[in-house]
Protein backbone atom coordinates (compact mmCIF):
# COMPACT_ATOMS: atom_id res chain seq x y z
CA UNK A 1 0.00 0.00 0.00
CA UNK A 2 0.94 3.64 0.26
CA UNK A 3 4.38 3.83 1.86
CA UNK A 4 3.95 7.31 3.37
CA UNK A 5 4.06 7.16 7.18
CA UNK A 6 0.63 6.59 8.70
CA UNK A 7 -1.24 6.06 5.42
CA UNK A 8 -3.45 2.99 5.15
CA UNK A 9 -4.41 3.23 1.45
CA UNK A 10 -4.25 -0.20 -0.22
CA UNK A 11 -2.00 -1.00 -3.21
CA UNK A 12 -4.87 -0.77 -5.70
CA UNK A 13 -5.21 2.94 -4.83
CA UNK A 14 -1.50 3.64 -5.39
CA UNK A 15 0.89 4.47 -8.20
CA UNK A 16 4.63 3.97 -8.41
CA UNK A 17 6.76 7.01 -7.62
CA UNK A 18 10.33 7.31 -8.90
CA UNK A 19 12.62 8.04 -5.95
CA UNK A 20 15.16 9.55 -8.35
CA UNK A 21 13.07 11.13 -11.09
CA UNK A 22 13.46 9.51 -14.49
CA UNK A 23 14.07 12.93 -16.08
CA UNK A 24 17.13 13.23 -13.83
CA UNK A 25 18.49 9.84 -14.87
CA UNK A 26 16.53 7.68 -12.44
CA UNK A 27 15.77 4.16 -13.60
CA UNK A 28 12.37 2.52 -13.73
CA UNK A 29 12.83 -0.49 -11.48
CA UNK A 30 11.94 -1.68 -7.99
CA UNK A 31 15.16 -0.26 -6.52
CA UNK A 32 13.99 3.22 -7.51
CA UNK A 33 10.26 3.04 -6.81
CA UNK A 34 7.85 3.40 -3.94
CA UNK A 35 4.06 3.06 -3.91
CA UNK A 36 2.14 6.20 -2.99
CA UNK A 37 -1.54 7.07 -2.98
CA UNK A 38 -2.51 10.07 -5.13
CA UNK A 39 -2.60 12.43 -2.13
CA UNK A 40 0.88 11.53 -0.86
CA UNK A 41 2.31 11.39 -4.39
CA UNK A 42 1.28 15.03 -4.95
CA UNK A 43 2.40 15.93 -1.42
CA UNK A 44 5.89 14.53 -2.01
CA UNK A 45 6.24 16.44 -5.28
CA UNK A 46 5.06 19.75 -3.79
CA UNK A 47 6.74 19.76 -0.38
CA UNK A 48 10.16 19.48 1.21
CA UNK A 49 9.72 15.83 2.17
CA UNK A 50 12.17 13.37 0.58
CA UNK A 51 12.16 9.60 0.28
CA UNK A 52 14.95 7.03 0.12
CA UNK A 53 15.30 3.30 0.54
CA UNK A 54 16.77 2.27 3.86
CA UNK A 55 19.48 -0.33 4.25
CA UNK A 56 16.81 -3.04 4.46
CA UNK A 57 15.20 -1.90 1.20
CA UNK A 58 12.13 -0.32 2.85
CA UNK A 59 11.22 3.31 2.11
CA UNK A 60 12.13 6.00 4.61
CA UNK A 61 10.62 9.48 4.45
CA UNK A 62 12.68 12.42 5.66
CA UNK A 63 10.61 15.33 6.94
CA UNK A 64 11.57 18.92 6.20
CA UNK A 65 13.82 20.64 8.75
CA UNK A 66 11.07 23.07 9.78
CA UNK A 67 8.94 20.10 10.87
CA UNK A 68 11.72 18.02 12.42
CA UNK A 69 15.10 19.79 12.84
CA UNK A 70 16.90 16.43 13.24
CA UNK A 71 15.14 15.13 10.10
CA UNK A 72 14.69 11.68 11.61
CA UNK A 73 13.50 9.27 8.89
CA UNK A 74 9.94 7.96 9.26
CA UNK A 75 8.40 4.74 7.98
CA UNK A 76 4.95 3.37 7.42
CA UNK A 77 4.57 0.24 9.53
CA UNK A 78 0.94 -0.30 8.55
CA UNK A 79 1.67 -2.45 5.47
CA UNK A 80 4.72 -4.36 6.77
CA UNK A 81 4.61 -8.08 7.08
CA UNK A 82 5.17 -9.57 10.51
Amino acid sequence: GCAFPGCDRPPRWCDAHHIHHWADGGTTNLDNAVLLCAYHHRHLHHSDWTVRLGGDGHPEFIPPAWLNPEQVPRRNHYHRRT
